[in-house]
Formats: C-alpha cells, sequence, structure tokens
C-alpha cells in the first residue's frame, strides 16, 4: 500500500432489497448500525473511512468506489451472502490488493464459503474486526478508545441509535440468534456513556437491542434510568426500544419506562393464532394480543408497534384473511410495521425442520429467503396462494382502507400521544404499505427499471439484474456471480450449500 496517506477503509451493508429497486430507502428505521460500530475500530489517524449501506444508501454502483479501498469489510443479513461476494468481486478486480473481510451472521452460518472467498472470515461480534487490524497492518491502526462513527450517518433524520444489550434469552425457532446461540448480555454502563456522548444531540433515540428487557431486572433499571438521565438532560425528546413479550407481565415496567422518557415500544406480536406460535417456540408472545398491548402502553403515553409473520404452512387465506380483516376494522390497534413470510434462516431450529420435513420449495437460492416470496410448500394449491400474497404484502385493493385505519387510529390515541407520535402513527404505515418511489440516482434507477418482475414464488423468480456483472470482468469471477442455491430441482438440500455451511454447529442431530 502507498506510503504517506491514510489506509483506506470501505465499510458496506450489503442488501438484496425484496421489492428489486436499487434506490436508497432512507425512511426506514432502523438503520443498520453495525457498519458504524465497526468503523469505530479503525484509528482515524492512520484511517480513512467510508460506509456504504446499501439499504440506505442505495445498490453501490460506481466503479470509483470499488477502486479507492485497501480493506472492504461487509456485514449484511444471511439472504446477502450473495451480494457480498459481488462486491467483494468488484473491489477485488479494480483494486486487486485489497484485503476483504465478512462478518456477522452470513459467516456465521456459512463459514466455509466465507473461508473460501473473504481474506478473513470473523465469526464473532464487532470486537473482532480489532484483531482483523492488527493482522492487516499493526496495531497502531487499531483505535485505542472506541466509539461508533455516528458522525458518518449523517443524515440520520434526528434519529440516534444506541446498543444496551447483545443477543437474546429466549430461542424462537425462526430467529438467527438461536441457531448461533450466543449468550445474552448487557453492555456496561461505560459502553453506554461512550455511545450516548459520540451521539451527541438527537430527536429522537432507538435503541438497537433484540431484547432490551432481557433476563436481569437490576441491569434493565440500571439502563432504563440511565438512558433517562440523558432525556432529562435534553439530549433527545424520547426514545423506543425492541421487548419480549414477558416485559407486559409486569405493568410497572411500562411506568418505569414511561418515566424515564420512553416514547415507543416494538415486541413481536408475530402472529395471532397461539398454535403457530408455539411451532415457533415463542411461548413469550401467546398473551401478547396487540388490542390490549396498545392499551397498556397508551395509558402511560408509549406507542405501540408490532411485527407479524403468516405462515402459509400452517394457515389458510381464510384464517389469515379473518387477522388482517379484524386489524382493519378496530381503530384501536396498529396496523402492523412488519408483514413478512416465515423464513426459514439458515442455521436456525425452524430451517433444520423444514429441510428434514421437506417443507423446502425446489430450486430456492439464499438470496430468496427475505420474507417476501414463498419458499415453503403453502397448505393450499400455489395458484390461489400466490396471488393473495402479492396482494397481501402491499394491502393491494384495500389502499383506502388502510388510509383510513391509519387516520383513525392515530386521531383515536391522540390525548395519549404527543403530537409526534400521532403523526408518526399516521404516517408510519401508508410510508410502509404503500409503493415505494424508487428515487435514486440515475444508475441505481436504470438498474431497477432493468429488474424481472418479481413473482413472489421462489420456484418461478428470475434471477435479478445484480447477478449480471455491471463492468465487464476477467473469466475467474464468473463463480462469483454465481447464486448459492439452497435446495435443488427435488427441493432437497444442494451439495453446494452443504459444504458452504461446512464448520456451523448443525441443529438437526
Amino acid at each position: 500500500m502507498p506510503t504517506g496517506r491514510k489506509r483506506r477503509i470501505l465499510i458496506v451493508n450489503a442488501y438484496f432489497d425484496p421489492w428489486r429497486s436499487s434506490s436508497p430507502t432512507r425512511l426506514f428505521v432502523p438503520r443498520a448500525m453495525a457498519p458504524y460500530y465497526l468503523a469505530g475500530y479503525f484509528d482515524q489517524t492512520h484511517c480513512e473511512v467510508r460506509v456504504w449501506d446499501e439499504m440506505y444508501h442505495g445498490a453501490l454502483l460506481q466503479r470509483s468506489v470499488f477502486e479507492w479501498p485497501d480493506v472492504a469489510v461487509f456485514t449484511g443479513l444471511t439472504a446477502a451472502f450473495d451480494r457480498t461476494r459481488q462486491l467483494a468481486a468488484y473491489c477485488r478486480h479494480f483494486s486487486p490488493k485489497v484485503a476483504t473481510v465478512i462478518g456477522g451472521p452470513i459467516a456465521r452460518a456459512l463459514p466455509a464459503i466465507c473461508n473460501d472467498v473473504f481474506d478473513y472470515t470473523c465469526q464473532g461480534d464487532v470486537e473482532e474486526i480489532g484483531e482483523v487490524i492488527e493482522s492487516i497492518f499493526d496495531p497502531g491502526h487499531r483505535a485505542h478508545h472506541t466509539a461508533p462513527r455516528f458522525d458518518l450517518t449523517a443524515p440520520s433524520m434526528g434519529v440516534g441509535y444506541l446498543e444496551t444489550t447483545k443477543n437474546c434469552n429466549f430461542a424462537c425457532s425462526f430467529c438467527s440468534l438461536s441457531g448461533e446461540g450466543r449468550a445474552y448480555t448487557a453492555h456496561s454502563r461505560a459502553s453506554i456513556e461512550t455511545q450516548l456522548d459520540a451521539m451527541g444531540k438527537a430527536f429522537a433515540v432507538m435503541v438497537l437491542d433484540n431484547n432490551f428487557y432481557g433476563n436481569n431486572r437490576s441491569t434493565f433499571e440500571a439502563r432504563v434510568r440511565l438512558i433517562g438521565e440523558r432525556w432529562r438532560q435534553g439530549q433527545f425528546r424520547g426514545w423506543g426500544a425492541l421487548v419480549t413479550g414477558d416485559f407486559f407481565k409486569r405493568p410497572e415496567n411500562l411506568k418505569l419506562m414511561a418515566e424515564n422518557g420512553c416514547k415507543g415500544i416494538f415486541s413481536g406480536v408475530e402472529n395471532l393464532d397461539p398454535q403457530v406460535l408455539k411451532t415457533f417456540n415463542k411461548k413469550q408472545s401467546l398473551a401478547s394480543d396487540p388490542k390490549s398491548l396498545t392499551e397498556a402502553c397508551a395509558q402511560y403515553g408509549i406507542s405501540f408497534d408490532y411485527g407479524m409473520i403468516v405462515d402459509f404452512g400452517q394457515q389458510t387465506i381464510a384464517e389469515i384473511e379473518a387477522q388482517i380483516s379484524e386489524i382493519l376494522v378496530d381503530q384501536t390497534i396498529p396496523l402492523p410495521s412488519l408483514l413478512s413470510l416465515t423464513i426459514p434462516i439458515v442455521g436456525t431450529p425452524y430451517f433444520e425442520e423444514a429441510a428434514r420435513s421437506d417443507r423446502l420449495m425446489p430450486n430456492v437460492l439464499l438470496s430468496d429467503m427475505d420474507g417476501q416470496k414463498l419458499v415453503e410448500w403453502p397448505k393450499e394449491p400455489l395458484e390461489t396462494v400466490v396471488p393473495y400474497l402479492r396482494d397481501l404484502l402491499q394491502f393491494r385493493g384495500r389502499k383506502f382502507a388502510l388510509t383510513r385505519h391509519s387516520l383513525r387510529h392515530a386521531w383515536h390515541w391522540r390525548k395519549q400521544y404527543e403530537w409526534e407520535q400521532s403523526v408518526l402513527a399516521a404516517v408510519r404505515p401508508l410510508h410502509r404499505f404503500y409503493s415505494n418511489l424508487g428515487i435514486g440516482n440515475p444508475r441505481q434507477m436504470f438498474q431497477s427499471f432493468k429488474e424481472p418482475a418479481l413473482t413472489y414464488n421462489a420456484t418461478t423468480d428470475k434471477l435479478r439484474s445484480a447477478y449480471r456483472p455491471l463492468f465487464h470482468m476477467p473469466a475467474h469471477f464468473a463463480k462469483d456471480f454465481v447464486p448459492l442455491a439452497i435446495t435443488d430441482s427435488k427441493g432437497a438440500l444442494t451439495d453446494q450449500f452443504l459444504e458452504a455451511r461446512t464448520g456451523a454447529r448443525s441443529l438437526a442431530s
């Protein structure tokens, strides 16, 4: 590497948009924060860091960016493995001496293939990047005092991000954390203070924890009060966090959080059918009725938000339709901020059970597992399920009912909510379920234009345009644009996939 200049570090959150848009999605909350935490481990005196989040910034298509780095660090959800491989190929082509690093869920689920593709594979938390920095450069390039590089997140629309715990104390069968089996731990007060200091003044704070509540009451209360101290000092106007269903069994929890500035809570209701929840091993949500939880939160001026998972392998269209209709006719219940199919994420108990039970459809790619298309056999005919799914995910044919419900819900709770909460309650569902405008730079919009139509069915979907190289590439890069196939033409796991995850702890035994 040239002497006399800072080392150039590119950190990328790789992302395949399930709607096949290459344009930015800048209004989605929360943003991916792993790149900014990783950036804090590089010493600013010796290193220049750039972050590219393909969800927030849109697809990375610029040759000048691929030519720039000395080190390229990739992270992302498991389904984005193919995308990380493509981006690494571009970097290697235009900057042959670049060192490539992969971490996060991808590396933990697919260690063998990551070892083959990337120079460094990190299966731990973000702290492991420190060892990689020392291996590539020397200890002087590793920051002595690490803090997230929130300065690189601008513009952030006034939202700050904070992590106070890692992992989760529950083991939902469909969750990647269950497959990884790592212990639930809380950050120290010093770590949280450092993050808050790095954040600076913000309009609102989103706590990124997978489970803010956890299984240690003393640390929970301490974290709530610490955030409350900053709220009372005026650093931000309010904050929100994700909690599991057991949080609501103690009403004093809501009171404590409200007294310390909490304005919003997200909890994974997931499904209104208790039998479906039991198959997900989601015992903590069996009593998570969105109506009662919304009312309980509203008493303390806290807005309630939740996600829903539909499972056509266990539910009929009529059963799913009844759940959606139940919500639409009740203005006291918010619409879900997340509506998804069950995803058999690689490495999870749910995936292993789906594979053993022959529920996976044929010719499924890893990149198909995005929650927006069928990858498991439904209990009803495909010709009826697929059209219904297409309409359901974007509320086609019921946009008026969606708009009416959003406005009525915000109006109903206006006396319990502050004006910002009321505006968000009215606008959020409209943003989520109306079509994405797809506005990006010209190259991103042209890339979106080239995409084949989404069929909502993994067996019939055509490869997205990203699998065709943007630039003329030497023949030895061709393998980097071949998708990782999970199942073959008969629905069995492919040899390619089984080899890719060698070294990962199997949950099938």
